[in-house]
């Protein structure tokens, strides 16, 4: 019997038919099949590369190929593309089956080679995983897959097959739960019908992909056991010999680090470092799959090196990156991402050891890898993400600000790359935000303080996974809050941090080592013991529960060293400062083998030291502190950032140990480390480069040193060198605002002590034009008093040395220092009403912010104010007035500003069309004005000034204020005879004194009576002018008040809520009758509640209080008027909108008491008017008697109603409340009672 012919003879045979045979396609078919079955049995290359030679002549052949044979062409590609990978392949596997298909679809009987081509095709177009197929190409083969689900013509292998496929092409990025749940219900159902098989294990590792796709979502570690476990099962399926074992066992390596990152356990990283490198061993050189093996075993082998003795697995980890970079195709994928993991993996070993040809290496292959990735895509933000990082890192031991620059503007590029809903998301804008934190460190720039916590509060918000991401998220935002000194909700984020954290031990230190961190800022912000002692309770368990051996533990230790140190500073408890040198000490013998880390640490030590130095006198310890910072300096390269600060501490511990040595009667030696601090502070200042951040302490220890030198050898150094220093100091531009301010105080302090007056006068400009950088507009309305007040001394200083020069910029000053807050809040409103939006106004701090939208706000209220400042700043800016436009407004009448001084004080006046006249008060010093101020307050504490001490106490005030400030003012401007219309505007202490009623005042009947006969015995300020208060000289900003409107729309407020107003209802009808023709709203007893008076108030042009004023010593902001239901708070009243208001009369006692701590901001119920819109403002600066205020009352609207409303105003009101007062005041039954005549004054808010 003959045998049959061979392949190989059949193929020869077929070769020479010719090619008009008939039976020439179906015998080429018949070969080409044979061919790739033989490569299917023997694995022959040439046998796979024949058959699709021949399958493709068929199908050209053909002219209109049939779809079956388009189909099967294509599946033969497939294999040949399953074993070299070319792209090309995939592309014509994708193109054959597209046509079969479509002709498939037109022919219509074959529902079958439908669904085979839909499914096959779908295979091509997902080729790779879910992540990296465009949206549209992933959707196309979803339904494409469930078009031949639904079509019932495949066998149940293909079916599962297909359901295996969709749960993998379902598990991308931006799946929603939903979405994913059904993906693991339908991938679970496929691998539980599933038979023993290759499909089989196919199916298990698509339903390990989609389980771990659903766990990033919900953060549930069984779904990442259950992924390993299928895994697990697939690969026993696949079995060892299979050519894809290797290449599944990286994906386990994957998942095993995953979860041993998760649960804390060493366990699974320990398996996946023995499973990857066993795949290793097995896998071939030339197999595709290797780079992927290379590089999941290499991330193992990284999370695996728990201490530093572990240097072996970092070199192991480096070199198998850097294998799978060299045998990955050139510029394929597998290669780029080797090198976006090489990247990471070169920062995290510089980090454990620190070689700068790591960073150069891992930015040289970020490089690379941009290159590869230009696309915008996913691969593209990962690859920014990994250089970004890489970056940061050399800007951190190199200062380098283009490096910072560079990562920032990467990371910017990198978050815009990433979807809303991919996991990366979350670490992508905490990546940006701790970028815009290094730049706010360098350059002070408060927006980027606050987008970072933005970015921070939105990382928060995504869903993370791993939970100690988000702790490590909350940990990031806190530190960001601390800068920003949101200390409170700082140490909630820690507090919420630790309550997060699984009960692993190295998971929970690093939150608790944190927290300890805030406890101490805290500390130093309000300076509660409680806080103190909790941080080193935490910072104790934190270095305890810490692993010796471990690259956190020295930091830890580090921290709790410094709390000691702080504790040892309040309590002086000599045990702790011990303590905290040994626990330094320990630190730096942890780190030794980190020499960046450990230079730190010297660092502390040697502060430590010195510390200890200066209390007990021991110049051994000072001995050491020198060594110990001489040591931190050569531990760095020269290139590090931090060297600056670290040389400038060593200058300031040689001047520190020169104090010591001249104390000890050693001169000689003390110059010499004077000398040396001089030079050492010159090299920080070089190493300092263009930093401003370096720059400031390095000059800011300079300074001190060239002083002290000066002190120990006079003109050893240029006189004026220290005051250079200081002035290149305060004109850094790349530092906080507050920080400017503070060097310029310096400036001024030391120009003046040289007696340089121009250099001083422009230290203090300098200081005067930061007032509202400083208290900016975005902080809330406490910490912006709490700032002007910390201020304050400097900015009356600044103001009286202007004053003392006749300077006109005295005025310009002293207006843009005082009223801050309600200029800001005129400013907020009259943006408000540019640009019609609301919100605005919230910018105040008056106004209550709203949500419009209905949408949950991302950020707190504060935080959105914030936001929102930061947008409106060119609008929202305050330059310094013009001094030029003060030159003339005494023309008329003239204005007495008045500024305390150390020594003396002055009173600098615009009289008439000339130069300022200044005049000097020697008797009337800022601390006689303080106790004069005390004085007033102790002796009225109660409200009530019934007591005759209390009469005494403001008669003797108003006597010293005559002799000591009106009369040597009034003799200057106001000749015999004359009563001008003077207007005071009080800066500082001035502002808390009733210098409109100074005078010689009869303090008893027959004295009252007597002055009749002769007034020249008692002379006052009421007797030598008209007196009205500017609390600015010139008005800033929108103008309040309706102008030129009549009195005809009168709001009047009348309310007892404890029935001690025993003239209330012989006061009502005195405005009733003095007001005849006005449109009257009466809200009177029950009626007066807050809600109608803030509801009346715009319509009115004069209002008119009587009711009780409340001061509040714990908040002047909620000080007010008592209405029926609750207090009308002065932020309520300034929060309203009195745009027709013209005169606001407030009878309330002192409703124009301002805040003792902070004077110049007129915060009390009056200009608490002024800022609503009422221009002029009657009101009292004592509390008031109640039986004087009918005849008051009745006389001032006589008076008012007498003259035309329609002109200049505020005289008419000044000239009214001076005729009501001296009816008062001249009647021997008022006389003698100081409250009834005495608090009454006119506030102008026009201004001049």
């Amino acid at each position: 019997m003959d045998e049959d012919p061979s392949l190989d003879e059949v193929m020869a045979a077929v070769d020479g038919l010719p090619d008009d045979d008939p039976d020439w396609i179906d015998l080429h078919w018949h070969v080409a099949d044979a061919l790739h079955q033989r490569f299917l049995d023997e694995g022959d290359p040439d046998d796979l590369d024949e058959a699709i030679r021949r399958g493709t002549s068929v199908v050209e052949r053909q002219g209109r190929s049939s779809a079956a044979h388009l189909h099967d062409v294509a599946l033969i590609l497939w294999d040949r593309f399953d074993e070299r990978d070319d792209p090309e392949d995939l592309a014509r596997f994708v193109e054959l089956l597209e046509t079969a298909l479509a002709r498939a679809e037109a022919d219509g009987t074959d529902s079958e080679l439908i669904a085979k081509c839909q499914s096959n095709l779908a295979v091509g177009l997902m080729e790779g995983t879910a992540a990296d197929v465009p949206e549209p190409v992933r959707a196309r083969a979803v339904s494409l897959w469930e078009a031949a689900l639904a079509s019932g013509q495949l066998d149940e292998d293909d079916e599962r097959r297909i359901e295996g496929n969709l749960a993998l092409a379902l598990s991308h990025a931006g799946a929603s739960e939903e979405e994913l749940r059904r993906v693991v219900a339908r991938g679970r159902r496929a691998a539980a019908e599933n038979a023993a098989s290759e499909d089989a294990a196919t199916t298990h590792f698509n339903l390990a992909t989609a389980l771990e796709s659903l766990h990033d979502v919900v953060a549930d570690e069984g779904l990442l056991e259950e992924a390993i476990e299928h895994t697990r099962v697939g690969l026993d399926l696949l079995g060892t010999d299979h050519r894809d074992h290797p290449g599944y066992t990286a994906n386990l390596v994957a998942l095993l680090r995953s979860l041993s990152r998760e649960s804390g356990d060493p366990a699974p990283i320990d398996e996946a470092v023995r499973l990857g490198r066993a795949a290793l061993r097995r896998i071939p050189d030339g197999d595709s799959d290797r780079p992927l093996v290379l590089t999941n075993t290499a991330s193992a082998l990284f999370e695996a090196v728990r201490s530093e003795a572990d240097l072996g697995l970092l070199r192991e980890a480096l070199g198998l990156y850097r294998t799978a970079i060299e045998i990955a195709p050139e510029g394929s994928r597998d290669q780029g991402v080797a090198m976006i993991n090489l990247v990471s993996a070169c920062r995290d070993a510089n980090k454990r050891h620190p070689d700068p040809a790591l960073l150069d290496e891992a930015l040289a292959r970020g490089g690379e890898a941009l290159k590869l990735f230009s696309a915008p895509d996913l691969y593209r933000a990962a690859a920014l993400t990994a250089v970004s990082n890489a970056q940061r890192d050399r800007y951190l031991e190199t200062g380098s600000l283009s490096d910072l620059d560079e990562a920032r503007d990467r990371a910017e590029e990198a978050l815009a790359l990433t979807p809303e809903q991919h996991p990366e998301r979350a670490a992508r804008l905490t990546n940006l935000a701790v970028l815009l934190s290094d730049d706010f460190d360098e350059r002070s720039d408060r927006s980027h303080l606050d987008r970072a916590i933005e970015l921070y509060r939105k990382a928060l918000d995504l869903p993370e996974p791993v939970a100690s991401r988000v702790t490590e998220r909350m940990n990031d935002l806190a530190l960001a809050l601390l800068d920003r000194s949101r200390l409170d909700r700082a140490i909630e984020l820690y507090r919420k941090a630790l309550e997060l954290r699984e009960p692993v031990g190295s998971r929970v230190t690093e939150p608790m080592n944190d927290l300890a961190l805030a406890l101490r800022e805290r500390y130093r912000d309000t300076e509660n013991s409680q806080d103190l002692d909790e941080a080193v309770d935490l910072a104790q368990r934190a270095a305890q529960a810490s692993t010796i051996d471990g690259l956190t533990h020295a930091g830890y230790v580090n921290n709790l060293a410094n709390a000691l140190s702080e504790r040892y500073e309040r309590d002086g408890d000599p045990a702790d400062l011990v303590a905290a040198i040994e626990r330094f000490g320990e630190a730096l013998e942890a780190a030794a083998n980190r020499p960046i880390e450990a230079s730190g640490y010297a660092t502390s030590l040697g502060i430590a030291l010195a510390a200890r130095a200066r209390d007990t006198g021991s110049m051994d310890d000072m001995d050491q502190a020198l060594l110990h910072l001489g040591r931190s300096i050569d531990l760095l390269p020269t290139s590090h950032q931090a060297r600056a600060h670290r040389i400038s501490n060593l200058s300031d511990a040689y001047r520190q140990r020169s104090v010591m040595l001249e104390e000890g009667g050693n001169r000689a030696l003390a110059l010499e480390d004077a000398r040396r601090a001089v030079k050492t502070g010159r090299e920080a200042v070089e190493a300092a480069g263009s930093s401003d951040a370096r720059l400031l302490p390095a000059l800011s220890n300079l300074a001190q040193s060239l002083c002290w030198r000066e002190h120990l050898a006079p003109g050893a150094s240029p006189s004026r060198e220290a005051l250079e220093i200081q002035r290149r100091a305060a004109l850094l531009e790349e530092i906080t605002p507050a920080e400017k301010f503070g060097q310029s105080t310096l400036w001024a302090r030391d120009a003046e002590a040289l007696g340089d007056r121009e250099e001083a006068f422009s230290a203090f400009g300098r200081a005067v034009s930061l007032t509202t950088q400083v208290a900016w507009i975005g902080l809330t309305l406490r910490e912006r008093r709490g700032l002007l007040t910390d201020m304050r001394e400097v900015l009356v200083r600044a103001v009286a040395h202007a004053a003392g020069q006749r300077r006109l910029e005295a005025f310009a000053w002293a207006d843009h220092v005082r009223s801050v807050l309600w200029r800001q809040g005129l400013q907020a409103r009259s943006l408000a009403a540019e640009s019609g939006d609301e919100r605005w106004a919230s910018l105040s701090g008056f106004v209550r912010d709203t949500q419009t939208d209905g949408r949950r706000p991302s950020a707190r209220p504060d935080e959105q104010l914030r936001l929102r400042a930061h947008k409106g700043a060119a609008a929202l800016g305050q330059p310094v007035p013009d001094p030029d436009a003060y030159r003339c407004l005494g023309a008329e009448s003239p204005i007495v500003m008045l500024v305390p001084g150390d020594e003396e004080s002055l009173a600098l006046v615009l009289q008439g069309a000339g130069e300022p006249l200044l005049i000097r008060l020697p008797e009337a010093s800022k601390e006689l004005l303080r106790e004069w101020g005390d004085k007033l307050r102790a002796e009225l504490a109660d409200g009530s000034g019934t007591s005759r001490s209390a009469s005494h106490a403001i008669f003797d005030c108003l006597e010293w204020l005559w002799g000591s400030v009106a009369a040597p003012i009034l003799d200057r401007i106001a000749t015999a005879g004359e009563r001008p219309h003077v207007w005071w505007s009080p800066v500082g202490e001035f502002a808390l004194l009733p210098v409109h009623a100074a005078g010689v005042h009869p303090r008893t009947m027959p004295q009252a009576v007597r002055r009749r006969g002769n007034p020249s015995r008692w002379p006052s300020v009421q007797d030598r002018a008209v007196s009205s208060y500017l609390p600015t000289v010139r008005s800033v900003g929108p103008r309040p008040g309706g102008r030129g409107r009549a009195l005809d729309a009168v709001l009047h407020v009348s309310v007892d809520v404890d029935g001690r107003l025993r003239s209330l209802e012989a006061e009502r009808r005195a405005v009733d009758e003095a007001l005849p023709g006005a449109r009257m709203t009466r809200l009177f007893d029950d009626d007066a509640t807050v809600a109608a008076f803030r509801a009346a108030l715009p319509e009115c042009t004069l209002l008119h209080v009587g009711a009780h004023g409340r001061l509040d010593p714990d908040d002047s902001f909620e000080a007010g008027i008592d209405l029926a239901d609750g207090r009308f708070a002065l932020r309520d009243l300034a929060a309203s909108r009195a745009d027709a208001g013209r005169l606001a009369v407030l009878l309330a006692c002192e409703s124009a008491s301002g805040d003792f701590e902070a004077p110049d901001e007129a915060l009390h119920a009056a200009g608490a008017a002024q800022q609503a819109g009422f221009a002029e403002v009657v009101a009292a600066t004592l509390p008031v008697r109640d039986s004087s205020v009918v005849p008051f009352v009745t006389r001032l609207y006589a008076a008012i109603a007498a003259e035309p409303t329609d002109g200049a105003f505020a005289p008419v009101v000044a000239r009214a409340v001076a005729g009501a007062v001296d009816a008062l005041r001249l009647e021997p039954q008022y006389a003698v009672d100081p409250l009834s005549w005495v608090p009454y004054a006119h506030f102008s808010g026009r201004g001049r």
